[in-house]
């Protein structure tokens, strides 16, 4: 059996022979856990079934399917450097516990993102009644958006100094296939980046309406709640108050009831019409970095000076963009990706 595994051929299908048929077992699990939650919270989930949330669950499902394949990087390693008789031990070690990460990537996802925000994603009274959508920073997974960026970088500098070593110890066959390996990788991780900014659409909420930011494990919710203006000589002054609220409805079953919880770094910018944007001149009330507990909101007033004949202002609160958000999947800072604003 050594003999016969010793080209490359032979090995590539005797791993594709293992891999493949517990690509079914794997999925299997996957969607076994998938239907526990249904049945065992049900009706919670009842307004998740719709295309929209289909869709995502199949691009999610190629997700873990991609991930899936990354078994065969390590098959091309383990086949180099161990005997048969070992790497065969070690591969099904590594399914088992591949499988049993996987499992518990999606129960954390499925109890920290999607079942707080299945209600929320309905319909939520405001004030006087009026039903809302709630819109977010993302429209990708928050945890997985992050693992999926630190999996990436660390995936490709793995590779690419493999492919070094492999160079410099002369075996040009190896660092092919690592070289190919990182290609493949960036290929598919683009392809989502692009492919979710894409998807993505230009949105403006109305008063009241809340904008979601995605803290990991809670959400902070944004709204206009007054809008002021004063007319100068040149000019037009708007006196606009956001209100930053703690939905506990968000938050994760891990995570203290009355942990205090300190905001990423915000910015409020006033676009207009034709693209230009204001900064704030002033502002006034609690700084939107004020820690927050679950349930607590504060006020902040910004103060805008713009010309007299701009119009179609709109209010945009996002995180101040740091290099890693443009590479983060789905994150409203991502290139290309649409910008959730505020009407005035």
């Amino acid at each position: 059996m050594e003999e016969h595994l010793s080209s490359s051929g032979p090995r590539f299908l005797d791993a594709a022979h293992f891999w493949e048929r517990r690509r079914l077992w794997y999925n299997a699990a996957l969607i076994l856990v998938v239907g526990l939650w249904v049945v065992l919270t049900w009706p919670h989930f009842r307004p998740a079934f719709n295309l929209v949330a289909l869709g995502k669950m199949l691009v999610l499902a190629l997700l873990a399917n991609v991930c899936y394949c990354a078994a065969y990087v390590a098959e091309f390693f383990m086949q180099a450097a161990l005997s048969a008789s070992l790497w065969r031990r070690v591969r099904w070690a590594l399914w088992i516990l591949g499988t049993l990460i996987a499992l518990v990537l999606e129960n954390y996802w499925i109890a920290d993102e999607i079942y707080p925000d299945v209600a929320q994603n309905t319909a939520v009274v405001v004030g006087g009644g009026t039903n809302i959508m709630i819109a977010s920073n993302m429209n990708f997974p928050a945890p997985l958006a992050v693992l999926g960026f630190l999996a990436a970088c660390c995936g490709f500098f793995l590779a690419f100094g493999s492919a070094l070593v492999f160079w410099f110890a002369r075996k040009g066959k190896f660092a092919r296939v690592a070289t190919v390996a990182a290609g493949i990788g960036a290929v598919i991780y683009f392809g989502l980046l692009f492919g979710f900014s894409a998807g993505s659409h230009e949105t403006q909420l109305g008063p009241g309406q809340e904008k979601y930011f995605c803290e990991i494990d809670c959400h902070l919710a944004y709204s206009v709640a007054e809008v002021k203006t004063q007319a100068e000589a040149s000019s037009k002054n708007y006196l606009v108050t956001v209100r930053t609220r703690f939905d506990p409805t968000t938050t994760s079953p891990n995570r203290p009831k009355d942990a205090a919880l300190t905001p990423s770094p915000r910015e409020v910018w006033l676009i207009d019409s034709a693209g230009k944007d204001y900064a704030p001149v002033a502002s006034a009330g609690t700084s939107l970095m004020t820690p927050l507990k679950p349930a607590d909101s504060y006020m902040t007033q910004f103060q805008f000076r713009v010309p007299k004949d701009v119009s179609g202002l709109r209010l945009l609160v996002r995180t101040i963009p740091a290099w890693p958000d443009h590479l983060v999947i789905g994150d409203e800072n991502s290139w290309l990706h649409k910008k959730t604003y505020f009407a005035l």
